[in-house]
Protein backbone atom coordinates (compact mmCIF):
# COMPACT_ATOMS: atom_id res chain seq x y z
CA UNK A 1 0.00 0.00 0.00
CA UNK A 2 1.36 3.41 -0.95
CA UNK A 3 2.13 5.84 1.85
CA UNK A 4 -0.54 8.50 2.15
CA UNK A 5 0.03 12.08 3.14
CA UNK A 6 -2.13 12.93 6.16
CA UNK A 7 -4.80 15.61 5.82
CA UNK A 8 -3.90 18.79 7.69
CA UNK A 9 -7.06 19.32 9.72
CA UNK A 10 -5.93 22.79 10.77
CA UNK A 11 -6.67 23.77 7.16
CA UNK A 12 -10.02 21.97 7.06
CA UNK A 13 -13.21 23.71 8.14
CA UNK A 14 -15.86 21.03 7.51
CA UNK A 15 -15.63 17.27 8.04
CA UNK A 16 -18.33 14.63 7.54
CA UNK A 17 -18.40 11.36 9.49
CA UNK A 18 -20.08 8.44 7.72
CA UNK A 19 -21.43 5.86 10.15
CA UNK A 20 -25.05 5.20 9.33
CA UNK A 21 -25.95 2.24 11.57
CA UNK A 22 -26.57 0.62 13.98
CA UNK A 23 -27.22 2.16 17.40
CA UNK A 24 -24.35 0.41 19.14
CA UNK A 25 -22.00 1.24 16.27
CA UNK A 26 -22.92 4.92 16.48
CA UNK A 27 -22.11 4.89 20.20
CA UNK A 28 -18.80 3.14 19.55
CA UNK A 29 -17.83 5.66 16.87
CA UNK A 30 -18.91 8.78 18.79
CA UNK A 31 -15.51 9.24 20.54
CA UNK A 32 -14.09 10.06 17.10
CA UNK A 33 -16.24 13.20 16.98
CA UNK A 34 -15.16 14.12 20.51
CA UNK A 35 -11.47 13.68 19.73
CA UNK A 36 -11.71 15.76 16.55
CA UNK A 37 -13.75 18.54 18.16
CA UNK A 38 -11.42 18.88 21.15
CA UNK A 39 -8.33 18.98 18.95
CA UNK A 40 -9.85 21.37 16.40
CA UNK A 41 -12.69 23.40 17.97
CA UNK A 42 -13.10 25.35 14.72
CA UNK A 43 -13.96 22.17 12.81
CA UNK A 44 -17.61 21.88 11.80
CA UNK A 45 -18.46 18.20 12.12
CA UNK A 46 -21.38 16.57 10.34
CA UNK A 47 -22.60 13.00 10.68
CA UNK A 48 -24.78 10.86 8.40
CA UNK A 49 -26.92 8.24 10.16
CA UNK A 50 -30.18 6.40 9.58
CA UNK A 51 -33.05 8.14 11.34
CA UNK A 52 -34.02 4.97 13.25
CA UNK A 53 -30.68 5.18 15.13
CA UNK A 54 -29.72 8.86 14.85
CA UNK A 55 -31.55 9.83 18.04
CA UNK A 56 -28.69 8.47 20.11
CA UNK A 57 -26.45 11.23 18.70
CA UNK A 58 -28.93 14.11 18.81
CA UNK A 59 -27.79 17.00 20.95
CA UNK A 60 -24.16 15.89 21.06
CA UNK A 61 -21.93 18.91 21.72
CA UNK A 62 -19.35 17.47 19.31
CA UNK A 63 -21.65 17.09 16.28
CA UNK A 64 -22.69 20.32 14.57
CA UNK A 65 -25.04 18.83 11.98
CA UNK A 66 -26.77 15.45 12.05
CA UNK A 67 -27.97 14.34 8.61
CA UNK A 68 -30.68 11.72 9.04
CA UNK A 69 -31.34 9.13 6.35
CA UNK A 70 -35.12 8.52 6.12
CA UNK A 71 -34.80 4.76 6.38
CA UNK A 72 -38.34 3.68 5.53
CA UNK A 73 -38.73 6.14 2.68
CA UNK A 74 -35.47 5.15 1.01
CA UNK A 75 -35.28 1.43 1.70
CA UNK A 76 -38.93 0.40 1.70
CA UNK A 77 -40.36 2.52 -1.11
CA UNK A 78 -38.20 1.15 -3.94
CA UNK A 79 -37.95 3.56 -6.87
CA UNK A 80 -41.05 5.53 -5.89
CA UNK A 81 -41.34 9.31 -6.18
CA UNK A 82 -41.30 9.55 -2.39
CA UNK A 83 -37.96 7.73 -2.25
CA UNK A 84 -36.42 9.89 -4.97
CA UNK A 85 -37.61 13.08 -3.29
CA UNK A 86 -36.18 11.95 0.06
CA UNK A 87 -32.87 11.07 -1.58
CA UNK A 88 -32.67 14.38 -3.43
CA UNK A 89 -33.50 16.37 -0.30
CA UNK A 90 -30.82 14.68 1.78
CA UNK A 91 -28.17 15.00 -0.93
CA UNK A 92 -28.93 18.71 -1.25
CA UNK A 93 -28.72 19.09 2.52
CA UNK A 94 -25.28 17.46 2.65
CA UNK A 95 -23.98 19.35 -0.39
CA UNK A 96 -25.09 22.65 1.12
CA UNK A 97 -22.62 22.12 3.97
CA UNK A 98 -19.68 21.94 1.50
CA UNK A 99 -17.75 19.33 3.45
CA UNK A 100 -14.08 19.08 2.53
CA UNK A 101 -13.30 15.69 4.09
CA UNK A 102 -15.44 12.59 4.64
CA UNK A 103 -14.33 9.94 7.13
CA UNK A 104 -16.10 6.62 6.54
CA UNK A 105 -16.02 4.49 9.69
CA UNK A 106 -18.42 1.87 8.33
CA UNK A 107 -16.73 0.75 5.13
CA UNK A 108 -19.92 -0.31 3.36
CA UNK A 109 -21.55 0.91 0.17
CA UNK A 110 -24.50 2.31 2.14
CA UNK A 111 -22.12 4.65 3.99
CA UNK A 112 -19.56 5.42 1.28
CA UNK A 113 -22.16 6.58 -1.25
CA UNK A 114 -23.10 9.57 0.90
CA UNK A 115 -19.60 10.97 0.60
CA UNK A 116 -19.80 10.64 -3.18
CA UNK A 117 -23.35 11.97 -3.51
CA UNK A 118 -22.52 14.76 -1.07
CA UNK A 119 -19.72 15.96 -3.33
CA UNK A 120 -17.01 15.61 -0.68
CA UNK A 121 -13.63 15.89 -2.47
CA UNK A 122 -11.46 14.03 0.06
CA UNK A 123 -12.93 10.69 1.15
CA UNK A 124 -11.08 8.48 3.63
CA UNK A 125 -11.94 4.96 4.77
CA UNK A 126 -11.26 3.28 8.09
CA UNK A 127 -9.86 -0.12 9.01
CA UNK A 128 -12.46 -2.20 7.15
CA UNK A 129 -13.54 -1.44 3.58
CA UNK A 130 -15.97 -3.83 1.91
CA UNK A 131 -18.41 -3.98 -1.01
CA UNK A 132 -16.03 -2.19 -3.36
CA UNK A 133 -15.79 0.95 -1.24
CA UNK A 134 -12.04 1.10 -1.90
CA UNK A 135 -13.02 2.38 -5.35
CA UNK A 136 -14.79 5.37 -3.80
CA UNK A 137 -12.25 6.46 -1.20
CA UNK A 138 -8.71 6.08 0.06
CA UNK A 139 -8.11 3.64 2.86
CA UNK A 140 -6.26 4.89 5.90
CA UNK A 141 -3.31 2.58 6.69
CA UNK A 142 -4.89 1.23 9.87
CA UNK A 143 -4.37 -2.44 10.79
CA UNK A 144 -7.49 -4.52 11.39
CA UNK A 145 -6.87 -6.11 14.79
CA UNK A 146 -9.67 -8.58 15.62
CA UNK A 147 -8.86 -8.64 19.35
CA UNK A 148 -8.81 -4.85 19.74
CA UNK A 149 -11.99 -3.14 20.88
CA UNK A 150 -13.70 -1.44 17.97
CA UNK A 151 -13.70 1.90 19.85
CA UNK A 152 -9.91 1.92 19.69
CA UNK A 153 -10.05 0.85 16.04
CA UNK A 154 -12.19 3.88 15.21
CA UNK A 155 -9.89 6.17 17.18
CA UNK A 156 -6.94 4.92 15.14
CA UNK A 157 -8.39 6.99 12.28
CA UNK A 158 -8.08 10.17 14.35
CA UNK A 159 -4.54 9.27 15.40
CA UNK A 160 -3.57 8.83 11.78
CA UNK A 161 -4.95 12.32 11.20
CA UNK A 162 -2.70 13.62 13.96
CA UNK A 163 -5.30 13.72 16.74
CA UNK A 164 -4.78 11.89 20.02
CA UNK A 165 -7.97 10.78 21.74
CA UNK A 166 -8.79 12.14 25.20
CA UNK A 167 -7.98 9.94 28.19
CA UNK A 168 -10.29 8.55 29.37
CA UNK A 169 -12.20 7.97 26.13
CA UNK A 170 -15.12 10.39 25.86
CA UNK A 171 -18.55 9.39 24.56
CA UNK A 172 -20.26 12.71 23.70
CA UNK A 173 -23.84 11.54 24.28
CA UNK A 174 -26.46 13.61 26.06
CA UNK A 175 -29.91 13.16 27.56
CA UNK A 176 -31.97 16.37 27.72
CA UNK A 177 -33.66 17.27 31.00
CA UNK A 178 -37.10 16.93 29.42
CA UNK A 179 -36.46 13.33 28.35
CA UNK A 180 -35.09 12.52 31.79
CA UNK A 181 -38.19 14.01 33.43
CA UNK A 182 -40.53 12.02 31.18
CA UNK A 183 -38.58 8.84 31.92
CA UNK A 184 -38.76 9.52 35.67
CA UNK A 185 -42.53 9.96 35.49
CA UNK A 186 -42.97 6.72 33.57
CA UNK A 187 -40.76 4.85 36.02
CA UNK A 188 -42.77 6.22 38.95
CA UNK A 189 -45.99 4.77 37.51
CA UNK A 190 -44.28 1.36 37.51
CA UNK A 191 -43.14 1.63 41.12
CA UNK A 192 -39.49 2.03 40.14
CA UNK A 193 -38.78 5.52 41.40
CA UNK A 194 -35.64 4.58 43.37
CA UNK A 195 -33.16 1.77 42.73
CA UNK A 196 -34.10 -0.57 39.89
CA UNK A 197 -32.52 -2.89 37.32
CA UNK A 198 -33.31 -2.41 33.64
CA UNK A 199 -33.38 -5.27 31.14
CA UNK A 200 -33.46 -5.16 27.36
CA UNK A 201 -34.54 -8.64 26.16
CA UNK A 202 -34.09 -7.83 22.48
CA UNK A 203 -31.23 -7.57 20.00
CA UNK A 204 -30.89 -6.73 16.33
CA UNK A 205 -30.60 -10.39 15.35
CA UNK A 206 -32.42 -13.35 16.81
CA UNK A 207 -29.24 -15.33 17.45
CA UNK A 208 -28.05 -12.52 19.73
CA UNK A 209 -31.11 -12.93 21.97
CA UNK A 210 -31.07 -14.92 25.19
CA UNK A 211 -34.19 -17.06 25.63
CA UNK A 212 -37.15 -14.93 26.66
CA UNK A 213 -38.19 -17.52 29.27
CA UNK A 214 -34.83 -17.00 30.99
CA UNK A 215 -35.34 -13.24 31.05
CA UNK A 216 -38.75 -13.81 32.65
CA UNK A 217 -37.29 -16.14 35.29
CA UNK A 218 -34.37 -13.77 35.92
CA UNK A 219 -36.64 -10.80 36.57
CA UNK A 220 -38.94 -12.83 38.84
CA UNK A 221 -36.03 -14.03 40.94
CA UNK A 222 -34.47 -10.56 41.22
CA UNK A 223 -37.74 -9.14 42.52
CA UNK A 224 -38.54 -12.12 44.78
CA UNK A 225 -35.09 -12.73 46.26
CA UNK A 226 -33.70 -9.19 46.33
CA UNK A 227 -36.79 -6.97 46.33
CA UNK A 228 -35.40 -4.81 43.50
CA UNK A 229 -37.85 -3.74 40.77
CA UNK A 230 -37.00 -4.81 37.21
CA UNK A 231 -38.01 -2.59 34.28
CA UNK A 232 -37.95 -3.92 30.72
CA UNK A 233 -37.03 -1.56 27.88
CA UNK A 234 -37.15 -1.92 24.11
CA UNK A 235 -38.50 -0.44 20.91
CA UNK A 236 -41.94 -0.69 19.27
CA UNK A 237 -40.78 -3.73 17.30
CA UNK A 238 -40.19 -5.61 20.56
CA UNK A 239 -43.87 -5.74 21.54
CA UNK A 240 -44.08 -9.50 20.75
CA UNK A 241 -41.37 -10.06 23.37
CA UNK A 242 -43.42 -8.07 25.87
CA UNK A 243 -46.41 -10.31 25.19
CA UNK A 244 -44.28 -13.38 25.85
CA UNK A 245 -43.02 -11.88 29.10
CA UNK A 246 -46.63 -11.29 30.17
CA UNK A 247 -47.37 -14.97 29.64
CA UNK A 248 -44.19 -16.27 31.28
CA UNK A 249 -43.69 -14.05 34.34
CA UNK A 250 -45.13 -15.00 37.72
CA UNK A 251 -44.79 -11.48 39.11
CA UNK A 252 -45.94 -8.10 37.85
CA UNK A 253 -44.43 -7.08 34.52
CA UNK A 254 -42.93 -3.61 34.63
CA UNK A 255 -42.41 -2.71 31.00
CA UNK A 256 -41.61 0.42 29.01
CA UNK A 257 -41.14 -1.54 25.79
CA UNK A 258 -42.33 0.61 22.90
CA UNK A 259 -43.32 3.43 25.27
CA UNK A 260 -40.24 5.65 25.18
CA UNK A 261 -38.39 7.80 22.71
CA UNK A 262 -34.73 7.01 22.08
CA UNK A 263 -33.69 9.73 24.53
CA UNK A 264 -36.15 8.52 27.18
CA UNK A 265 -34.84 4.96 26.81
CA UNK A 266 -31.31 6.32 27.23
CA UNK A 267 -32.48 8.09 30.39
CA UNK A 268 -33.96 4.87 31.81
CA UNK A 269 -30.67 3.06 31.22
CA UNK A 270 -28.75 5.99 32.70
CA UNK A 271 -30.87 5.87 35.88
CA UNK A 272 -30.57 2.09 36.33
CA UNK A 273 -28.49 0.55 39.09
CA UNK A 274 -27.46 -2.11 36.56
CA UNK A 275 -28.48 -2.79 32.97
CA UNK A 276 -28.84 -6.36 31.68
CA UNK A 277 -28.97 -7.20 27.98
CA UNK A 278 -27.42 -9.08 25.10
CA UNK A 279 -25.22 -7.77 22.32
CA UNK A 280 -27.36 -4.73 21.55
CA UNK A 281 -27.29 -0.94 21.52
CA UNK A 282 -28.35 -0.37 25.12
CA UNK A 283 -25.26 -2.25 26.34
CA UNK A 284 -23.10 0.40 24.74
CA UNK A 285 -25.29 3.27 25.93
CA UNK A 286 -24.91 1.97 29.49
CA UNK A 287 -21.14 1.71 29.09
CA UNK A 288 -20.95 5.21 27.60
CA UNK A 289 -22.71 6.61 30.68
CA UNK A 290 -20.63 4.54 33.09
CA UNK A 291 -23.61 2.41 34.13
CA UNK A 292 -22.74 -1.17 35.15
CA UNK A 293 -23.84 -3.55 32.40
CA UNK A 294 -24.14 -7.32 32.71
CA UNK A 295 -24.07 -8.36 29.07
CA UNK A 296 -24.82 -11.81 27.66
CA UNK A 297 -22.78 -12.62 24.57
CA UNK A 298 -22.92 -15.59 22.21
CA UNK A 299 -21.20 -15.78 18.81
CA UNK A 300 -19.87 -12.20 18.81
CA UNK A 301 -16.68 -11.32 20.68
CA UNK A 302 -17.03 -9.01 23.71
CA UNK A 303 -13.32 -8.24 23.38
CA UNK A 304 -14.14 -6.42 20.16
CA UNK A 305 -17.73 -5.22 20.53
CA UNK A 306 -18.60 -5.64 24.19
CA UNK A 307 -19.67 -2.81 26.52
CA UNK A 308 -16.58 -0.61 26.56
CA UNK A 309 -14.47 -0.91 29.70
CA UNK A 310 -16.70 -3.58 31.25
CA UNK A 311 -15.31 -6.83 29.88
CA UNK A 312 -15.28 -8.41 33.35
CA UNK A 313 -19.08 -8.16 33.57
CA UNK A 314 -19.76 -9.97 30.28
CA UNK A 315 -20.92 -13.59 30.33
CA UNK A 316 -19.45 -15.33 27.29
CA UNK A 317 -19.20 -19.05 26.54
CA UNK A 318 -18.13 -19.06 22.92
CA UNK A 319 -14.56 -20.16 23.83
CA UNK A 320 -16.02 -23.35 25.38
CA UNK A 321 -17.52 -24.45 22.06
CA UNK A 322 -15.81 -27.47 20.52
CA UNK A 323 -18.16 -27.78 17.54
CA UNK A 324 -17.22 -24.62 15.63
CA UNK A 325 -13.88 -23.48 14.19
CA UNK A 326 -12.04 -20.78 16.20
CA UNK A 327 -12.57 -18.06 13.60
CA UNK A 328 -16.34 -18.32 13.14
CA UNK A 329 -19.53 -19.56 14.79
CA UNK A 330 -21.69 -22.02 12.88
CA UNK A 331 -24.23 -23.38 15.36
CA UNK A 332 -24.99 -20.16 17.28
CA UNK A 333 -25.99 -22.04 20.41
CA UNK A 334 -23.43 -20.82 22.93
CA UNK A 335 -25.49 -17.83 24.11
CA UNK A 336 -28.16 -20.20 25.42
CA UNK A 337 -25.58 -22.04 27.53
CA UNK A 338 -25.62 -19.08 29.93
CA UNK A 339 -27.83 -19.92 32.92
CA UNK A 340 -30.07 -17.73 35.06
CA UNK A 341 -27.98 -18.62 38.12
CA UNK A 342 -24.83 -17.37 36.40
CA UNK A 343 -26.47 -14.06 35.54
CA UNK A 344 -27.73 -13.66 39.11
CA UNK A 345 -24.25 -14.33 40.45
CA UNK A 346 -22.72 -11.72 38.14
CA UNK A 347 -25.48 -9.26 39.07
CA UNK A 348 -24.88 -9.81 42.78
CA UNK A 349 -21.19 -9.01 42.30
CA UNK A 350 -22.02 -5.92 40.25
CA UNK A 351 -24.55 -4.56 42.75
CA UNK A 352 -21.78 -4.35 45.35
CA UNK A 353 -19.89 -1.76 43.27
CA UNK A 354 -20.17 1.98 44.02
CA UNK A 355 -21.47 2.68 40.50
CA UNK A 356 -24.51 0.47 41.13
CA UNK A 357 -25.31 2.17 44.43
CA UNK A 358 -25.29 5.81 43.37
CA UNK A 359 -28.47 7.85 43.66
CA UNK A 360 -30.02 9.82 40.85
Amino acid sequence: MATMKPVDLSQVERLLILKVSSMGDLVHASPVAAALKHAYPHLRIGWVAEDRFAGVLEGSPCIDRLHQIPYRQLYHRGLSCVAWQALRSLVQEIRAERYQVALDLQGLLKSALWGVLGGVPIRLGGHRMREGTWLLMKRLPIPDLPDQHVVFQYLEATRWLGVESPVPVEFPLTVPAEARQHASEKLATLGASTQFISINPSAGREWKRWEIAKFAELSDRIETEWGIPVVFVGGPGDKPLEQQLHALKRRQLRSLIGQTSVKEAMAVVQMSAVHVCGDTGTAHIAAAFGIPCVALYGPTSPDRTGPFGQRERVLYKRPLCRQCPPDRCLRRECLQWITVDEVLERLAETLKTPAANRRW
